[in-house]
């Protein structure tokens, strides 16, 4: 298993997926680097790979890209040495890595070993050069199997990207497990937040598409026949991004009293905590062609969710009814949900059942992985 991520929703979801590998019976081993937590582990984990060091706002911005680009190239050179050299039937890849690279070091280590791709995001949130579009669709085209997360990603794969459909298997993203989580009362008090208040949480990192304005915009309707309603927006800001106009629309609306504002990375260790205190997630991306990790965490926690229209969200939660899916973009119908949900927060609640839960544990996402990891090995013999 390769994996860059060493924090964040990949880095959680590649050490699940390995766990319930070898609760499975595989001989797993992940390759990534020295930020890998280190801690009990079914499985193997090699940190012989460069992290990468954000040093962009001390750097210039040619002395940063040029690192950038090192690390991956030496990265790119020990992963392929030490897949060839050890005794493995499957690589699988945990995203896409740096396309500009990957469309020519892909092709000697899937000549020596199949090679897996699980596609987490089918479309990027942005283009850089290093991840332009031909780059991704030359390395796309490299891998026997593709997974993705949801049946419209299959579908788009081979729309957009021009990848055979047989080729694709859809596996779920799993619920992420969660060891001894906090009582709403407890994680309110870790995170001094009030505990009279009906709480909507906005989680994961902060960038345009993430639709932070419409929820922003239909909290001013939520406010005015719910008083009680406070909005946590917790994440880091991604990219080239600032907080400055989310910070201008809330003083401007006269929100303050109503958001809560935790912009930062959060810690893996303070995550369940958000969730734990929350009475609502809400998801309203604007654009969206992935599975959200944010979503199933809430699952996790039993949270109701609104989510838009987009990517595996509105199709899971409609399909789960465990929330309510909108249009994106669209302010007066997003405030309505909220209102809804929020009155109904334990008819949603209720629909937990164990036949979800069924769905998304990482014994049946296991299963799935390994017939996927079988159909790369059967195309490699022919």
């Amino acid at each position: 298993m390769v994996a860059g991520a060493s924090t964040g929703g990949l880095y959680t979801y590649t050490d699940a997926l390995c766990s319930g590998l070898s609760s499975a019976g595989a001989d797993v081993t992940v390759l990534t680097n020295s930020l890998w937590a280190d801690l009990p582990r079914p499985f193997k984990v090699d940190r012989r790979l460069f992290e990468f060091i954000d040093k962009k706002k001390q750097w210039s911005q040619m002395h940063w890209a040029a690192d950038r680009f090192y690390r991956s190239l030496i990265n790119s050179l020990r992963r392929n040495r030490f897949a060839a050299g050890g005794r493995f039937d499957v690589v699988h890849f945990q995203g896409v890595g740096t396309p500009l690279l990957d469309q020519f070091f892909l092709k000697p280590l899937a000549q020596q070993l199949p090679v897996v791709l699980t596609v987490h995001d089918v479309k990027p949130h942005y283009e850089r050069f290093v991840s332009r579009a031909s780059f991704i669709k030359r390395s796309l085209h490299i891998p026997r199997r593709l997974i993705v997360h949801y049946e419209d990603g299959k579908r788009q794969m081979a729309d957009h990207w021009g990848i055979c459909a047989d080729q694709i298997d859809v596996i779920p993203h799993g619920i992420m497990p969660v060891q001894n989580p906090p009582s709403l009362a407890d994680a309110r008090k870790k995170l001094n937040l009030p505990q009279d208040r009906q709480i909507i949480l906005f989680f994961g990192g902060i960038r345009p598409n993430k639709g932070l304005d419409v929820l922003l915009k239909a909290l001013e309707i939520v406010k005015a026949c719910n008083q009680q309603v406070l909005l946590v927006i917790a994440g880091g800001l991604l990219g080239r991004f600032n907080f400055d106009s989310y910070s201008d629309m809330i003083r401007k609306a006269g929100l303050s009293e109503h958001v809560r504002t935790y912009i930062d990375f959060i810690p893996e260790e303070d995550v369940d905590y958000f969730f734990a205190a929350s009475n609502l997630v809400v998801l309203p991306y604007l654009k969206f062609e992935a599975q959200s990790g944010v979503l199933l965490r809430a699952y996790a926690h039993k949270k109701p969710v609104i989510v838009s229209n987009v990517g595996a969200m509105g199709e899971l939660v409609s399909s789960d009814n465990i929330g309510l899916a909108i249009e994106p973009g669209a302010v007066e119908p997003l405030a309505q949900a909220v209102i809804n949900a929020l009155d109904n927060l334990e008819k949603f609640q209720s629909r937990f059942s164990p036949e979800l839960e069924r769905k998304y544990n990482w014994e049946n996402i296991a299963d799935l992985t390994m017939r996927s990891y079988e159909a790369a090995i059967d195309t490699n013999r022919e």
